[in-house]
């Protein structure tokens, strides 16, 4: 068996290649030129075949390379050919809560650029890549470190070719009307920024009302006879001196540090990273993105740093310039669970628990008890709600999954438990009774949907969520043996709420609105995605679930991107392997740019990508309800899969195997001593290595404790637990990018 962490054994040797990647003398990328490892996961090598590569240069944010430390970022690409544009970014920088531009560094070569190729080793996360020019050569790298706050730009000319920098500023005006074309007053707009020079070190101040403002701070520093690095960094702060301390600060830090250092520190982070998890499908495109995925979520988010936006680090123009909580942020915090990465899930739950004295002020009157937030905000939580309730109770199901991924109980009494409470409770307060003692939600709102009444009762979405709150709330006063004066009141809601509404298509928006109209959204099938409190498991409810999407997906004009991802994961509950897939892979070939940043509509919604990766998750391990389920929605063309170490509720690491369509081996180990049933997909007699019972459904209870590790099997003698990727399929390699001719 392979340890966690191998790979990191052979970063002496990628450095190597790297560095004659680098200098042009090796026609592979460092990671791709490493070869094969024996008896094990070959990291380099395994995402050497997902690597993002361009034949020629990116031109817009949907084609660009990109890197990020969860706060900081970069980008690059080129605006007209003849110069490349390194784009400064970071998420917190906002005018009256929108975010905004920050500027660019622009590379220019003195001679005419004639081509220009990349690479986004995805491995080291870095950007490499040579520019062709009439009078020579520009080899460069860039990478964001991942813990220090510096972006740093490398170069190498050769020939007669030279290299000079400019700095454009990022427009600080209201994002939201430029993009609208609206009419900009005075509040809308910033004076200009305002350029200076500390010793080697050059600035930019942008001023922003009412105080403060960002500064960009970069370095030029002479590292060869033909080679040179920029350092280059973000502050931001209520006062100009402060953010330009920060700025100069951190690229004062990385100039001490030194390119050497920085490198090797940022890669030992990422080869931490990747090997937490293990994937391989024969789906060789759908692979590389579910990659791509964790490559974007770990540089747009990090444990006490921003919560991910729409952009992440990065920045396009666009009409939603904040936090949307109707949607986005949900699905954008759901890879990281299944996908064993738990701490790309902490800036989440640092925003509710930082927000929690915004989110009461926003439920009005109800403050005292009660908590809320509006459809957008700022990092600061702060937004009138009006009559979409959904969205802190939604968002909380994220928390709680955290919660339950993990399985630590001092999360669940501080952090889940009372601002669950406070979320249910505003919706409490807007029950109403029916003389036979029917509870109804009076008003509401389900995210989008056209045509609704001003005060939209019963809507599905928010009854969904009011059960899953109040079972949840219940469950945890168990847990926690809490006597909590509100247990009877959870239990009559549960006793007296409405049914859902429906009709002969299914599930509807609400009791007065129909689901007639192509939508987006699948906010009226929550209960059963991502809730799991309608499922087909329940006799009477499978019919239901699958005319309700089936109803849906029948009427495709207004479908987003995520709405393919909402379909594959309850085709995955179904067990509709084939339709998850398909569902993917309409995305995937209409909907996806090169760089997978996606776009829709009225500007970048990070989420979507995000989801589908989840979806990949849910077709290989699910663990709702009380039980893990492997493989539960496997495509038949999928013959093989494996993957090692994914996440179950509950807080097991599981790994299994698949060859010639059937299921070989399933290995669970405990974190958190709960009980594990498992249903593991095999055929024949199920043997294990620790005492197991047998459940019906093919499931299986098995007796661990904390950090008890079980094999399941058939047959004699013991499986060998190979983790071996799939074979790649040649023509998709390195799929993303740009690596086709136009």
């Amino acid at each position: 068996m392979r340890s966690k962490f191998s790979g990191i054994l052979r970063v002496n040797t990628i450095f190597c290649l790297g560095l004659l990647c680098l200098l042009g003398l090796t026609g592979l990328s460092a990671t791709e030129a490493s070869g094969t490892t024996q008896g094990g996961i070959d990291w380099p090598g395994f995402l050497a075949r997902h690597d993002l590569v361009w034949k020629r240069l990116p031109d817009r944010f949907e084609s660009a390379a990109y890197a990020g430390n969860g706060l900081l970022g970069s980008m690059v690409f080129t605006t007209n050919g003849q110069e490349l544009k390194w784009q400064m970014g970071r998420s917190d920088v906002a005018f009256n809560t929108l975010r905004i531009p920050i500027g660019d560094l622009v590379l220019i070569p003195s001679g005419k650029m004639l081509s220009g190729e990349m690479r986004l080793d995805l491995w080291n996360a870095e950007v490499v890549g040579t520019l062709k020019t009439d009078k020579g050569e520009i080899h460069f790298r860039t990478f964001t470190h991942s813990d220090q706050m510096v972006n740093v730009f490398e170069t190498r000319v050769v020939g007669a070719e030279r290299v000079t920098w400019r700095w454009d500023a990022g427009l600080a005006s209201n994002p939201r009307k430029r993009y609208r074309k609206e009419p900009l007053g005075a509040d809308d707009t910033n004076a200009p920024p305002i350029t200076g020079q500390t010793e080697e070190i050059q600035t930019s101040f942008q001023p922003l009302k009412p105080a403060g403002g960002h500064a960009t701070a970069w370095k030029q520093e002479v590292i060869g006879p033909d080679r040179m690095v920029v350092y280059a960094s973000v502050g931001y702060a209520p006062a100009q001196a402060a953010a330009l301390a920060e700025a100069v600060g951190a690229v004062e830090m990385a100039a001490r540090t030194g390119l050497v250092s920085l490198e090797r520190s940022h890669r030992e982070w990422w080869h931490r990273f990747w090997p937490e998890s293990f994937v391989s499908i024969p789906d060789t495109r759908l692979e590389s993105f579910y990659y791509i995925q964790f490559y974007k979520m770990a540089s747009a988010t990090r444990p006490g740093r921003p919560a991910m936006d729409l952009m992440g680090p990065w920045f396009r123009a666009t009409s939603w310039p904040r936090i949307w909580w109707n949607l986005n942020i949900q699905l954008a915090y759901w890879p990281q669970l299944t996908g064993n990465r738990l701490e790309l899930g902490e800036s989440l739950c640092q925003l509710i628990d930082q927000g929690a004295p915004a989110l009461a002020g926003n439920a009005g009157k109800f403050r005292n008890d009660s908590a809320a937030v509006a459809r957008a905000t700022g990092y600061d939580c702060v937004g009138e709600v009006g009559n979409e309730l959904c969205n802190l109770p939604w968002v909380m199901h994220n928390y709680w999954l955290q919660y339950r991924y993990e399985m630590d109980d001092r999360r669940l009494r501080e952090g889940v438990f009372p601002m669950l409470k406070r979320a249910v409770n505003y919706y409490l307060h807007q029950l109403r009774t029916d003389p036979d003692g029917t509870l109804h939600i009076a008003r509401g709102f389900s995210p989008e949907y056209p045509d609704q009444p001003g005060t939209n009762a019963d809507c599905n979405i928010d009854l969904a969520l009011l059960r899953w709150g109040c079972q949840t709330l219940l469950e945890a006063c168990a847990r926690l043996q809490l006597a909590d004066p509100q247990i009877a009141q959870w239990r009559d809601t549960l006793d007296h709420l409405t049914p859902y509404p429906q009709n002969e298509n299914g599930l509807m928006i609400s009791a007065a609105v129909p689901f007639a109209k192509s939508h987006r959204h699948f906010s009226h099938l929550l209960m059963i995605y991502p809730l799991y409190i309608m499922t087909p498991e329940q006799p009477a409810n499978r019919e239901l679930v699958v005319k309700s999407l089936k109803h849906w997906m029948a009427m495709p004009e207004a479908l987003a991107g995520y709405s393919f991802t909402g379909a594959a994961s309850i085709s995955a509950l179904l067990g509709e392997g084939d339709a998850a897939a398909g569902y993917l892979n309409k995305l995937l070939d209409s909907k996806i740019p090169p760089n997978t940043l996606y776009v829709e509509g009225g500007g970048p919604c990070i989420e979507t990508p995000l989801a589908a990766a989840a979806s990949v998750n849910d077709m290989l391990l699910s663990s709702w309800g009380d039980r893990i389920r492997v493989f539960p929605a496997v495509p038949a063309k999928w013959k093989d899969a494996v993957f090692e170490n994914l996440r179950a509720q509950g807080a097991f690491l599981v790994s299994a195997a698949r060859h010639n369509g059937k299921t070989q081996w399933v290995r669970v180990k405990s974190l958190a001593s709960e009980p594990c049933r498992i249903r593991p997909g095999l055929e024949g007699v199920v043997r294990a290595t620790v005492p197991m019972k047998p459940l019906a459904d093919g499931t299986y209870e098995l007796d661990l404790k904390k950090n008890d590790e079980a094999l399941l099997f058939v047959g004699q003698p013991l499986p060998s637990c190979e983790i071996t990727p799939c074979a790649p399929e040649s023509n998709r390699r390195n799929y993303y990018g740009l690596s086709k001719n136009p």
